[in-house]
Formats: structure tokens, C-alpha cells, sequence
């Protein structure tokens, strides 16, 4: 509990500091003052990190709450037990980025970058089987994105925790990858 407590006001501090920076991307804006903070403790080369490292906690909250979303409005039980799955995993990766955050001082976002909250509001307009379908095809493309990106830094980020965290979170992206594609072929016919 008190673990928890502790990364709830070191984020909740970092939001307050993301406040701070320009722009209107929540993406953006924690990636630049990362940067800017790796920058003044004499750190270049840091913005490939700093982006990840907001757009995985911009996605993962996208993926939290379209799961959550999905529980509640999803009409097949496939759909409703793949966004218990989706939503589950993407808390667990959730917890994992934020301590890496913390520990090397990463500025993240707290609410969804702009293209995340498109395919949010896409996704949450939509009612039915047309809610099923959206979802199950916004949450394939989403993690092929997800695992390319994942990939990329598993190989080239330059903090040894970013890499490490990016390729223990490869086998969950392609488990949810294949299970966001298995779905769609069998709902796309309907």
C-alpha cells in the first residue's frame, strides 16, 4: 500500500511539473521536459528515451481504458474477456513504467496524448456490435504499432531500464496482438 502511495505522488508530482511545458500534447509535453531535465544534469541524446517512455505510459493508459470501456459496453463475451485481458495487462505494464519513471526521472503524461485520445473517442462513439467491432480493430492496430516501437527500443534505447523494459513487454504485445487479430477474423464476418 504504501508503495503505491508513493508512486501515486511522485506521478502526481511529475504531472504538476508537465503542466508547466508548451504545447498541447501531453505526449509532447513530458517527452520535452524530460529532455530538458536530462539536459541540464549534462545527459544528451536523451529524446528517443524520453518519447518512449511517454507515448508506452500514453498507450497503456489508452489500452486501461478502452478495456474498461469494452467491460462494460462490449455485446460479445469474446470481446468483454479480451478487454479483461487487455485491461489487466496494460496495469500491470502501467505499474512497471512507472517505476522506471520514477527511478530515472522520466516526465510522463497523465492523460492521453492527442492520437490516443482520438482512438479513444472513436472507439467510445461507436454502440453495439459496432462498439465490438471498432474496438477489437483499433486495439490490433494499436499493438502492431505497440510491438514495432517496443521492438525498436528493446534494441536501441539508450537507458539500460527503458531497454530492458521494452523487451520484457514484447511477449504480453504480441499475445495481445494475436489475440486482438484471432478475434477480428472470427467477429469481422458479421
Amino acid at each position: 500500500m504504501t508503495r503505491k502511495f508513493t508512486v501515486y505522488i511522485a506521478s502526481l508530482i511529475l504531472l504538476l511539473g508537465s503542466a508547466s511545458c508548451g504545447g498541447d500534447d501531453s505526449i509532447e509535453q513530458a517527452a520535452s521536459q524530460s529532455v530538458e531535465q536530462f539536459e541540464a544534469m549534462g545527459m544528451q541524446g536523451m529524446k528517443n528515451d524520453a518519447l518512449f517512455v511517454a507515448e508506452a505510459t500514453s498507450a497503456n493508459m489508452l489500452h486501461a481504458q478502452l478495456g474498461q470501456l469494452a467491460l462494460e459496453r462490449a455485446v460479445s463475451p469474446e470481446v468483454k474477456e479480451m478487454a479483461q485481458d487487455m485491461s489487466n495487462g496494460h496495469n500491470r505494464v502501467m505499474e512497471d513504467l512507472q517505476h522506471i519513471a520514477i527511478e530515472r526521472e522520466f516526465v510522463v503524461p497523465t492523460q492521453l496524448g492527442n492520437s490516443h485520445q482520438k482512438v479513444y473517442d472513436e472507439v467510445s462513439g461507436e454502440t453495439g456490435i459496432g462498439f465490438d467491432l471498432a474496438y477489437i480493430k483499433r486495439t490490433r492496430e494499436e499493438h502492431n504499432q505497440l510491438l514495432k516501437r517496443y521492438e525498436d527500443m528493446a534494441e536501441n534505447a539508450k537507458v539500460m531500464e527503458v531497454k530492458q523494459f521494452a523487451s520484457k513487454q514484447l511477449p504480453l504485445l504480441r499475445q495481445h496482438l494475436q489475440q486482438a487479430e484471432e478475434l477480428e477474423d472470427r467477429l469481422g464476418s458479421i
